[in-house]
């Protein structure tokens, strides 16, 4: 170099240089400051003594130590049977979000539900206001506790309409009330669940939003939302179907449980890890005798109870399919995030005893077993679609005007990792300078920061920019080694047959074959292995406590319950063949004797005893060789005569549901009564806010007056006595 020009560097670099550095100095420092800052981030939790905040907390303790569930739709059906399996637990007080006050009035005293632990609080699906009230309400009930648990189960089915009908917000009724408004629901409970330490959210999906089973997929109109040319639209009047479609009332309700479906798996990718929330969708099953069927005719609302019994064996009664719901909310194993569970016994489940009940048989049909069924059902690829899924979440935020949180990963809270990222991000920063030098300055820099210009034009001149810049060697002998040296090539074939080779013996002595555990015929042989452990979630089946050796598994069972739907709940396998008690092949031992478990019922125990059974343990292999493939010939065989038998007992019930029918129908018209009765002198045991009442803001002030009042004398009084003194 010239030494003028040396000079010239040396005078120039040291201003831009020392002016970069101090720059970056004071970057550092503001950066390790903030992080530094992020260690008092819990005095943020610590909150000034205050009116509010003493009512608040005033009115969480009313709770005591129950946890908190919200469920829409208590006033009848499902909703109903869960928030009645919910309160026989004692271990949560349910929020019950309902249109008819009154008519929930009459069912809690129909139903026996103890108002102290039951809050039934106003809420119209079919209207946002109606939602935003009863958000408010719910906060104002919560006090300082979370929530801990919601229930998007309220919801309408219209399949007999030609023509759609309209809610005040512009939607078509089973679109709002299904979905939008649940959406929204949704979007304003999840900051309430902050702080518990078991939230959950639950979707009511189904199976006919779910078109790789029978029910979905075989069974016309099929759920389609196509492009949601309709939602992207405003899915407003006329506008009926989120896929600009024509109205179709029964593939409206479809559609609404595919999206609800695909909703609670883009709450899970957004959501679970950094909250912490299970969000899961849920088909309890068939539940064919449900007020959901109202508006179908008579003669279905009659006949589908003993078609889906007899002919599809789908059939769920109501407290069944509760039982079901509530296993969901309450379950340890149902912590599972990003699930859509199902219950199912096997399609081979109950058709020995189908043929002895005049062919009603159960555990088929998606329908299932009992709590042990529960399994991790399989989603179609429609409900999997993540563009579509994604496209539903924007449509729909637009639509309802919810707000989210944003969605982030959750960061370690380690002090030492957050000050190694606030360095990181200098070298980072540092970097990126470096980088832009060489790639992103001169004109053709400018093209491609210019978004407005054409792409076509934008990635020519990056193309040209990073080929001036491009370091490929065109020695080709040099471009070989580099191969050579970065492709992670194996190593020699000979190297790798001798290292086989040396490998033979070992492999041969550790053959699986020879392994074999012999199999025990005797389980009085078996030693105790000390105190048996509960199956987590059976706490609560029973009151009768029931232990299985050599399995050393405890659960729950109500007296006089069949020992072998107490084994299956508890997932004990028990051989089974005559299952009348004549061939022995069931037989455990209770209490020293040997008797047949088909023909054992659960005896009440004294406090503090339970009711021990000894079962013959089985090998897997055995296991598999019992359990008869779906299309073998005895599967076939049993099959054929089950649906004969089926058909015969869906005929003969057929013309004989009458009385059945009527029962229903005379409770259905006895609550209606009741209810009108009751409108007329009004409810005064149940709270909630109307949303066409309007809202006193003057009484809602006036209830901090007096406690202000009081609050201004005792501090003057306090002051005069000090001064005296």
């Amino acid at each position: 170099l010239k030494p003028s020009c040396f000079a010239g560097c040396c005078t120039q670099v040291p201003r831009s240089g020392l002016r970069q550095s101090m720059l970056m100095l004071r970057c550092s420092s503001l950066l390790l400051l903030l992080q530094a800052a992020q260690g008092f981030k819990w005095m943020a939790h610590i909150k000034a003594p205050s009116i509010r905040n003493v009512l608040k907390s005033r009115a969480g303790s009313k709770f005591g130590d129950k946890k908190l569930v919200v469920i829409t739709g208590t006033s009848s059906g499902l909703g109903l049977a869960t928030t009645k399996a919910l309160l026989r637990t004692e271990k949560y007080h349910v929020i019950g979000g309902v249109r008819n006050l009154e008519k929930m009035s009459v069912v809690a005293e129909e139903e026996g539900i103890n108002l102290d632990h039951f809050t039934p609080v106003h809420l119209d699906l079919a209207s946002y206001a109606s939602v935003h009230r009863f958000v408010e309400e719910l906060e104002k009930l919560r006090g300082d506790r979370p929530i801990d648990r919601l229930a998007c189960n309220a919801a309408v089915y219209q399949p007999t309409l030609d023509y759609p009908k309209w809610t005040e917000d512009g939607h078509e009724q089973q679109h709002q009330i299904n979905y939008f408004s649940h959406f929204l629901l949704t979007s304003k409970v999840m900051p309430m669940m902050e702080g518990s330490d078991d939230a959950r959210i639950c979707m009511l999906g189904s199976v006919t939003g779910n078109d790789n089973t029978v029910g979905g997929g075989g069974v016309y109109p099929i759920a389609d939302l196509k492009e949601l040319d309709g939602l992207e639209l405003g899915c407003k009047k006329p506008i009926a179907m989120m896929d600009g479609y024509n109205f179709n009332g029964a593939k409206a309700y479809k559609d609404t449980k595919l999206a609800c479906m695909m909703t609670c798996n883009m709450l899970h990718e957004r959501f679970h890890r950094s909250t912490g929330i299970a969000f899961s969708s849920v088909y309890p099953g068939c539940i064919a005798e449900t007020p959901l069927f109202r508006e179908k005719r008579p003669w279905f609302r009659k006949l589908f109870p003993v078609f889906m019994k007899y002919i599809t064996g789908g059939f769920v009664g109501e407290e069944e399919a509760g039982q079901r719901l509530f296993q969901v909310l309450h379950d340890p194993r149902c912590r599972k995030s990003g699930v859509y569970w199902g219950w199912n016994g096997g399609p081979r489940e109950g058709r020995e005893d189908s043929l002895e009940k005049g062919g009603q048989i159960t555990g088929a049909g998606g329908a299932g077993g009992g709590w042990d069924s529960i399994f991790e059902n399989d989603q179609s690829g429609k409900v999997l679609n993540k563009d579509l899924m994604m496209k539903l979440w924007k449509y729909t935020t637009e639509v309802t005007g919810a707000e989210w949180p944003e969605a982030f990963q959750p960061k370690s809270p380690c002090p030492t990792l957050k000050v190694i990222e606030a360095a990181t991000s200098i070298l980072g920063v540092i970097e990126e300078r470096a980088r832009m030098e060489a790639s992103r300055q001169g004109e053709g820099a400018q093209i491609i920061a210019n978004r407005d210009l054409p792409r076509e034009e934008r990635r020519k001149s990056l193309e040209q920019m990073l080929l001036a810049l491009d370091k490929t060697p065109k020695d080709q002998k040099q471009l070989e080694d580099d191969l050579l040296r970065t492709s992670g090539r194996a190593p020699a074939a000979e190297k790798e047959h001798d290292v086989v080779e040396q490998l033979k013996p070992v492999l041969k002595q550790t053959s699986i074959e020879e392994v074999v555990a012999p199999e025990v015929d005797d389980p009085l042989l078996e030693e105790e292995k000390g105190p048996p452990t509960m199956i987590p979630g059976h706490e609560h089946l029973g009151d009768t406590a029931v232990v299985f050796q050599p399995q050393n598994v405890m659960t729950m069972a109500r007296a006089g319950q069949p020992l072998s739907e107490v084994a299956s709940q508890a997932d004990v396998f028990i051989r089974y063949k005559c299952r009348k008690g004549e061939c022995k092949t069931c037989a455990v031992n209770i209490d020293g004797k040997w008797v047949s478990a088909c023909q054992t019922k659960i005896e009440p125990q004294a406090p503090g005893q339970h009711f021990a059974v000894r079962v013959r343990p089985v090998s897997e292999a055995q296991k598999r060789k019992e359990k008869v493939a779906f299309f073998s010939p005895e599967s076939v065989q049993d099959g054929f005569f089950n649906n004969a038998f089926g058909v015969l007992g869906f005929v003969k019930e057929g013309l004989a549901a009458d009385d059945d029918f009527e029962v229903r129908m005379a409770r259905e018209r006895r609550i209606q009564q009741m209810v009108a009765e009751k409108a007329k002198h009004g409810s005064q045991k149940l709270r909630g806010v109307r949303v066409d009442a309007p809202v006193d803001q003057e009484g809602e002030s006036n209830k901090f007056i007096v406690p202000a009042m009081f609050g201004v004398f005792g501090f003057m009084l306090a002051m005069v006595q000090s001064m005296n003194a």
